[in-house]
């Protein structure tokens, strides 16, 4: 996989193997009640691919925007690589996204058509009239040749920020993707075929395995649900060699065995979109062993702006770390006026490369704020070491002033996560009228746990000081997420303060 490079097109990697392995499995594929809907073999998913992608072309002009909506399933992965294939640009639609985000991400990209899923379709139906069911068969074109697009092409509109205003339609380019997957074999690398377990949507973060796997020849196994007891039987029952999951799907399956995990082929789980503190970390090594791996991203960046393996995180010393760049990417920090930061001093951290973006959709003025003198700047918090691994500290727009201190939440939460029978952890500042904001801390159980607010106050002052302290510790049932399973600041707070009458009074 090194030998490729930015120029090459990616959906050529699919069509590469093709050639190469016809009669391997491509995918599989299982519904939320764990039963396996189908198998498809490279050359039965080319015929289905190469149907779609005539159809599409016979329709629209290459560079014609395509929507798609599907959960993880063979027709969704089909019409991915259809769109594509076409020359079109994928517009992904979350099935997860409330009926006011997508309404406002298909304004934007105003795309030509929307394949969706029977589901989705009834999700979507009145926010465009180009939607689409994806065709479960259609006339076979043999002679159809794929559409390979210049580096410089869109391949993809993704959007971003739905949760905190106006979703922002992020530009990714053909050498963007590259970048990612050049970036990804460099800082994972795999002998022989990846058996992918694709848990997480493939309209976010787990798309950006789809090419790397079926360039090994290898298979993607699609869940339809993230149920952690299907996950583990699959690991074992279909020889899975990666994973890509957020920290607390990892967290779950962790402590859904008290012996380690039997998975012989598994290579490394690799975890993202959030920080995975110490204790979560340790609970994950005693299931999986040294397999656990860590990637750092956004979608201006996607996946590998840094990232860790499992030999890394298995040192002491990095296990905060979110690793370092790939060989495509340099990241730097910098001060509020946008000087370089000294090694070790914590400032915004920035990435140049062709993984950054081009922009944002129709939108110059947030595009200039965002890449500036040739890097991007992520509004994340951090620093980096001498060996060039990065630590990050927080998002710049969270930071908490009380009381005229400086606080970051994502130190106060990691803190707080390795405390007795803490399992999640959410810190968020209310207005105060004497320390202008405080520090409140959200935080789950782990099963079996009951811990007591007062005791967890004790022992976070011993750990972090009186200024960084919470003023007051809140154990919610469960934490709320956006739909990429996200948890977000204004949700817990609006959980543990559900109407403006209550903000005023903190309780334990």
């Amino acid at each position: 996989m090194t030998d490729f490079t930015l120029d090459t097109a990616p959906i050529s990697l699919f069509w590469d193997a093709v050639r190469h392995t016809p009669d391997h499995g491509a995918a599989c594929e299982y519904d939320a009640g764990g039963r396996m809907c189908g198998r498809i073999s490279y050359s039965a998913l080319a015929e289905r691919v190469k149907s779609l992608a005539a159809e599409l072309a016979s329709r629209f002009p290459v560079g014609t925007r395509i929507g798609l909506a599907a959960p993880n399933t063979i027709d969704h992965l089909a019409a991915w690589l259809a769109i594509q294939s076409a020359g079109m640009v994928w517009v992904p639609l979350n099935p997860n996204n409330g009926r006011e985000t997508n309404a406002k991400a298909i304004a934007r990209a105003k795309p030509a058509l929307i394949l969706a899923s029977t589901e989705q379709a009834a999700t979507l139906s009145g926010l465009s009239k180009a939607i689409g069911a994806i065709p479960a068969s259609l006339r076979p074109a043999p002679g159809f040749e794929p559409v390979l697009r210049t580096a410089s092409d869109t391949m993809a509109i993704k959007f971003t920020g739905g949760s905190t205003g106006e979703p922002k339609g992020v530009i990714q380019s053909n050498r963007s993707v590259m970048a990612n997957i050049i970036n990804m074999a460099e800082r994972y690398p795999a002998s022989g075929p990846v058996v992918f377990l694709a848990c997480a949507p493939l309209t976010h973060g787990a798309s950006h395995f789809i090419l790397p796997t079926l360039a090994s020849g290898g298979r993607l196994v699609l869940t339809h649900k993230p149920d952690p007891s299907l996950l583990l039987r699959l690991m074992s029952e279909e020889a899975v060699t990666d994973s890509f999951m957020p920290p607390t799907l990892l967290g779950r399956l962790a402590t859904m065995s008290d012996r380690p995990v039997r998975a012989p082929a598994l290579r490394r789980i690799i975890y993202g979109a959030a920080p995975l503190p110490l204790e979560q970390y340790q609970r994950a090594r005693r299931a999986f062993g040294g397999r656990i791996a860590g990637l750092y991203g956004q979608t201006e960046a996607p996946m590998t702006i840094a990232a860790i393996n499992e030999a890394e995180m298995a040192n002491p010393a990095l296990q905060a770390s979110v690793g370092r760049a790939g060989r495509l990417s340099t990241i730097g920090v910098v001060d509020k006026e946008g000087r370089p930061a000294g090694r070790g001093e914590t400032g915004e951290i920035v990435v140049r490369g062709p993984l950054v973006m081009d922009g944002y959709l129709d939108d110059p003025e947030r595009t200039a704020s965002t890449l500036r003198r040739g890097w991007l700047h992520t509004g994340d918090l951090g620093h980096i070491d001498a060996d060039g691994y990065v630590f990050l500290t927080g998002r710049a727009s969270d930071m908490i002033i009380s009381g005229g201190f400086n606080i970051h939440p994502a130190e106060v939460e990691l803190a707080l996560a390795g405390l007795p029978g803490v399992d999640e952890v959410c810190a968020f500042a209310m207005p105060d009228p004497q320390w202008g904001e405080r520090l409140e801390v959200a935080i789950t159980a782990m099963p079996g746990h009951h811990p007591n607010p007062q005791v967890l106050t004790g022992l976070a002052r011993d750990l972090l000081g009186p200024v960084k302290t919470p003023k007051a510790i809140h154990v919610i049932a469960r934490m709320p997420r956006n739909p990429v399973g996200k948890v977000t600041r204004s949700a817990v707070r609006g959980v543990v303060y559900p109407s403006p009458a209550e903000s005023g009074t903190a309780s334990s």
